[in-house]
């Protein structure tokens, strides 16, 4: 018995502004992070917390944890959908 064909298409990808479009945000990307981490190429994370609040300091957008291997790694995401500013930055590092 034959396996049917797959045939795929190439589309070409077009850029988007997200912080022009009416049905993106902040929050829907973050919800979009939030239920797939591994769309950002760093591996089977999972989200500690969102909107984690650092005594003094603001924020951090998420928190997300590699919990493989004896030490996990942990990840801090901004998510800024415009120039970056000072506080961003600082909170990352």
């Amino acid at each position: 018995m034959n396996s049917p064909t797959t045939k795929l298409e190439y589309v070409k990808a077009e850029p988007i502004s997200l912080k022009s479009h009416p049905d993106f945000s902040e929050v829907w990307l973050h919800d979009q992070i939030s239920k797939d981490p591994s769309i950002l190429g760093l591996g089977d994370l999972t989200v500690i917390q969102r909107e984690r609040v650092q005594v003094g300091a603001g924020r951090l957008d998420m928190l997300l944890t590699d919990a493989d291997g004896d030490s996990p790694l942990r990840y801090e995401v901004e998510i800024m959908l415009g120039p970056t500013d000072p506080s961003h930055i600082i909170r990352t590092i």
